[in-house]
């Protein structure tokens, strides 16, 4: 075969794993390595999500003083992970190399994380859990450092800023949505220092500041860029090449050209999931599924996992994603992750029917597993419908609508009540007509919200019990930080969708990150981490668990590259 170019290592994705991939691979001797991106920008989903990363054990957290061990976040681990779904083998690998990963990047490049002292384990009921030090959120970075690159680096998602202009952390943003303790101050030192940052406000109305996913992203790169490792935008990979059994490359298509890539010591895939294919949703996950009510980028379909197949890579948990309810915002293509607006006192989400799907305030995994396994037609879970009244409007951040205080009623596009997707009203029985929610279900579950606020006890799904419901919730509301009354007209339902940030089944690996084919033997030549591989941490003991794996199994494979 005649190639057209010839490198090491060949990356394909450049989310935090593809980026992470290749930073390794040049620190432990394997210097030519190329990243490509299907994308016009780099970046992927990695730099849409909150850039979060769970790693039990890290040096950041044992500098702030956090009591934790290895033994801790197995015992966890095993009781929250289940064997029949995932390989024990990957699990104690992950939380053995993970540690050993960030130090790494941390001493040799730009990676610089925080520690998240108060985000708790996501099952804090179980063995072994934390109450905070496990994940951690990239450490803001300055945009211009990027230089001219800064032009190629995918943005992190909207509802992370302020008026889409001025980048938030995952810490800032829990203190701004639910008017928290010192949101005033905060929001005033971050205005002040946007508008007074001159020289930058005559190149460019968007912040210098990046936080969350894009900060993660950008030292990433900003490290690559130390080493002059470089990165194709816009080059699809479109077929892997086996000679024999082994993988030696892929043909690739750039900017409407094929060419031919031989990668000489391995191909790693990181091109994310299927999120966005609808044809392999439709074949792989359950029903109801749709890929406008994905958050995922729209390059995620799937291309990876695909050309995998075709060359005889076995696959797992095909049925499975990173699982969240969504806004859909009429008139924006990225969906708003529903998280933290349905945590806070005085909401309840609700189905057709008017009844409570499941605990609110609980991780949004667990919220959308328990809401697929109780869709029926006759109860559907899809869609869904967040209820509140005007007090929680004046105070509380809900996706788009942000609050009234921000964003006053006659501010909201008259196109939100016309689609459906918000509907307001001056009682509960007419705000159920307007979205055709059954008005005695929606009467009768509005009313015991606020008796179980009077008590601040949820009998009937136990919202706000665990530490994790009420990370979320509002500490200055008694006796429950999660439940409040709806009692003030007018009241307001806006609605949710069974949504995801990105599929978590997908080619099956070892613990070397090799991917496996049908009869369970490695393929040489070629690894999977990220999305394109089958997940890891499938349950999401905690926040940052798709990150933290992809950058662990990345370091796998470098590793693994390096040594022979």
């Amino acid at each position: 075969m005649q190639w057209d170019n010839t490198v090491d290592v060949l990356v394909v994705g450049s989310g935090n794993g593809g980026l992470t991939a290749s930073l390794c691979c040049y620190e432990m001797g394997v210097k030519n390595v190329l990243v490509i991106e299907k994308g016009a920008k780099f970046g992927g989903t990695s730099s849409y999500s909150g850039g979060g990363i769970w790693i039990p054990c890290n040096h950041y957290a044992k500098e702030a003083g956090a009591q934790d061990s290895l033994e801790e976040a197995t015992e966890y681990l095993k009781h929250t992970i289940p064997q029949d779904k995932v390989d024990p083998a990957l699990v104690d690998t992950y939380l053995k190399v993970a540690p050993e990963m960030l130090k790494f990047l941390h001493d040799r490049t730009q990676v610089r994380y925080e520690s998240l002292e108060h985000y708790p384990d996501y099952f804090n009921d179980q063995p072994g859990s934390k109450s905070g030090h496990r994940s951690l959120e990239p450490a803001p970075v300055m945009l211009d450092k990027l230089g001219a690159e800064k032009d190629n680096l995918m943005l992190g998602h909207p509802m992370m800023t302020i008026g889409g202009k001025i980048t938030i952390s995952q810490v800032e943003a829990r203190v701004l949505a639910g008017q928290l303790k010192g949101w005033g101050k905060l929001i005033a030192k971050m205005m002040l220092d946007y508008i007074t940052d001159f020289p930058w406000r005559l190149k460019s109305s968007f912040g210098r500041r990046l936080a969350c996913g894009s900060a993660g992203v950008a030292r990433l790169r900003l490290s690559m860029m130390d080493r002059d490792l470089p990165l194709w935008l816009n080059t699809k990979l479109v077929e892997l090449v086996k000679e024999g059994d082994r993988v030696v490359g892929a043909i690739v298509e750039r900017e409407g050209k094929r060419v031919s890539i031989r990668a000489e010591r391995g191909v790693i895939l990181a091109a994310g999931g299927f999120e966005k294919n609808q044809a392999m949703r439709e074949k792989y996950l359950p029903k109801p599924t749709d890929a406008k009510w994905s958050a995922g980028v729209f390059t995620n379909t799937g291309d990876a996992i695909i050309a995998g197949q075709k060359v005889g890579a076995a696959t797992k948990l095909m049925d499975s994603a990173w699982w969240v309810t969504t806004f859909c915002v009429p008139g924006e293509p990225i969906p708003y992750l529903a998280i933290m607006d349905k945590s806070f006192p005085g909401s309840c989400t609700v189905n057709q029917n008017g009844k409570r799907i499941s605990n609110e305030s609980q991780n949004y995994m667990s919220y959308m597993l328990e809401a697929f396994q109780k869709h029926t037609p006759e109860h559907p879970s899809s869609p869904a419908f967040m209820i509140f009244d005007a007090n929680f409007r004046k105070k509380y951040f809900v996706g788009p609508l942000l609050n009234a205080k921000f964003r006053p009623d006659f501010m909201l596009p008259q196109r939100y009540y016309d689609e459906g997707f918000l509907a307001k009203a001056d009682s509960i029985p007419e705000l159920a007509k307007k979205m055709n929610i059954d008005v005695d279900g929606l009467v009768e579950t509005v009313k015991k919200m606020n008796e179980y606020a009077k008590t601040g006890v949820d009998p009937e799904l136990h919202r706000g019990d665990a530490l994790y419901d009420r990370y979320y919730g509002d500490p200055e509301n008694k006796p429950n930080p999660c439940l409040g009354p709806i009692l003030q007209a007018p009241f307001y339902a806006i609605r949710m969708d069974l949504g995801d940030f990105g599929t978590n089944g997908g080619l099956e690996i070892d613990t070397n990150a090799q991917v496996k084919n049908e009869a369970g033997a490695a393929i040489p030549g070629l690894y999977a981490i990220g999305n394109t591989a089958a997940g890891i941490l499938v349950t999401y003991p905690g926040p940052g668990s798709t990150l933290g794996p992809a950058m662990a199994f990345a370091y796998q494979a470098a590793k693994h590259i390096a040594a022979n």
